[in-house]
Order: C-alpha cells, then structure tokens, then sequence
C-alpha cells in the first residue's frame, strides 16, 4: 500500500491505460495491484520460481500482466514505458550508473521512474542486515551488501547523469514485528524516489 501510495502521489494523471515496467517483481506483490487499476504491466525479474509463481496467480487473478523471467541487460523489449518501478533492486546491481542508464532509455519522455533502496548508513547496517537477517530472518543471510547501499546524494548524482528530473527522495520505515511500511521524513535507513526522464 505504501509503495503503490507514493507511485499514485508522484504521478500527476491516473494510473489507468498507463504502460507500465514493474523491474525485480518477485511474485507480483506490486505488478498486480497496478494492473487492477488499468495500468498495461510489463514485469520483468531474474528469479525463475517468482516468475512462475507470479504467472500463475495472476492466471487465478484474470490479470493481464506481461511476466519476463531475465534482465535489463537482454535487449527483452522495444517498448518505451509510461512509468517504470524498481523497488529493493538498485542496492543488489554491480553497477547503478548502468542500470539507470538502461532504465532512462526505456522512458517515454517525461516517464516517471519510481524505486526504493537502502541509505549508507550505520543504522541501515544495523537493521537491514543485523537484525533483518541474522535476529529476525526474515531474509537468508548475506542477502545485502552494506558496501551496495546507495546515499541520497549518490543516487541523485547517477540520476541526473542518467538524464532525470524532478527527483525526489521520501523516507520510508519497515516495522519488523508488524511487518508493515509507512512513510516518514527520516531517509537514514529506507527509502523511495521519484524522478521524470527528460
């Protein structure tokens, strides 16, 4: 929900008839939601189960969703998109520049680029891989890096080298015993942006 709040916030026309990438979409959890209200979706990740997983549920679903299994580094579409998401991948690609360049490329002009990623910080240490992973496990060890947490400012300067606009940063905070999000001002661990393509 808050994910979908902040995409629905930072567009300034309704989802719908809208063409939309859903990169690193795991099982669908947000893909689906975007195709309910009329978004055309395209969702594309690297993990072949998900892949199979989302198909199948949005089969059950009557959801018309496009699901690749593989990644931006295949030439996987000639279509430019209204809107692309890329929530929790940026903090697990070798290169971010790259990425985002690839990303820019399948823009429409004036797209919007909508993600989420994790802050450098020692709090973010803490909680994403300290606690998240060894305390509550709720994802397997060794699933982030603290050295490929992505700063504010960082990612800002990949982004305006990667031709966007309009970029701005919302903190975000993950309950781990609720296991709920919500939005909040303080960007020191989580976080999402938004940005238009030029």
């Amino acid at each position: 929900p808050v994910r979908l709040k902040f995409i629905l916030d930072s567009l300034s026309r309704s989802i719908k008839n809208l063409t939309v990438l859903d990169i690193g979409c795991g099982g669908g959890i947000l893909s689906e939601p975007l195709s309910r209200l009329g978004a055309d979706v395209t969702a594309i990740d690297e993990n072949e189960q998900a892949i199979k997983i989302a198909r199948s549920h949005a089969k059950k679903m009557n959801l018309n969703i496009k699901y690749i299994n593989g990644n931006l580094s295949k030439d996987f579409t000639k279509k430019k998109f209204d809107v692309i998401t890329c929530m929790e991948v940026l903090e697990h690609v070798d290169d971010v520049s790259i990425t985002i360049e690839k990303i820019s490329k399948l823009l429409k002009k004036d797209g919007l680029f909508v993600g989420s990623t994790i802050n450098q910080t020692i709090i973010s240490y803490i909680t994403a891989i300290f606690f998240a992973e060894n305390i509550f496990k709720i994802v397997p060890k060794r699933t982030h890096s603290w050295s490929q947490f992505i700063k504010p400012n960082k990612l800002k300067k990949h982004l305006f080298e990667g031709n966007f606009k309009d970029i701005k940063f919302q903190g975000v905070f993950y309950n781990l015993i609720s296991k709920k999000w919500k939005l909040i001002e303080n960007q020191s661990i989580n976080y999402m942006f938004s940005c238009k393509a030029k």
